[in-house]
């Protein structure tokens, strides 16, 4: 069975961002997939400390969730995240779990040895949802979600932005909203499984 890993890094408990990510994940499960969910939020991990120790194997030499979480990242067959827009950006939450990729980075790089190789023909897709509805803010977090998606091996084969969305569960009073994530998932998962 194929997994599909689902980042959610909300600290809100059935907020907009994860309500949406469910629901592209739920397109996953009726299609036979097992999906992965992981609320980042519930992560014990601290920052990356640029101390450059990762440039001799690749691997992170703090010990925390991380260490449990980069398996999954190289098990999965494909990858979904979906973050809230806080101050003009991805959430903090997020930001840190990805600057803890550094450690891939110097894998991929300066070792030539990426954990997850190019020929993997990994895909992504990025969900995001925001209170404003200033286009360029979910742009922010875009070239930060391609930046990402590139160092691990991942093409990013899709994305959506959700403005306008603030109150907890706003996005539940817009089925419209919640059928697009859905179909959004469906398509993604097709067009993963063609290759």
């Amino acid at each position: 069975m194929k997994t599909l890993l689902a980042l959610a890094p909300s600290p809100r408990r059935g907020g907009n961002s994860e309500t949406l990510l469910k629901e592209f994940c739920r397109a996953a499960e009726d299609l036979g997939w097992q999906v992965e969910l992981i609320k980042v939020n519930d992560l014990k991990i601290r920052p990356c400390q640029a101390c450059d120790a990762c440039a001799r194997d690749g691997h992170c030499i703090l010990q925390d969730d991380m260490q449990t979480v980069y398996p999954k990242l190289i098990s999965s067959d494909a990858l979904v995240i979906a973050s809230p827009i806080t101050f003009g950006s991805m959430n903090a939450q997020l930001k840190t779990f990805i600057d803890r990729f550094q450690c891939w980075w110097q894998a991929k790089y300066n070792l030539e040895q990426p954990f997850v190789p190019e020929e993997a023909n990994r895909k992504g897709f990025f969900i995001c949802v925001g209170a404003l509805k200033r286009k360029e803010y979910c742009e922010n977090a875009l070239q930060i979600i391609k930046v990402f998606f590139h160092n691990i091996n991942h093409k990013l084969a899709g994305n959506l932005f959700f403005r306008g969305y603030d109150e907890l569960g706003a996005v539940q009073q817009d089925p419209g909203v919640l059928a697009q994530a859905y179909q959004a998932g469906k398509e993604f998962i097709a067009m993963v499984e063609k290759g």
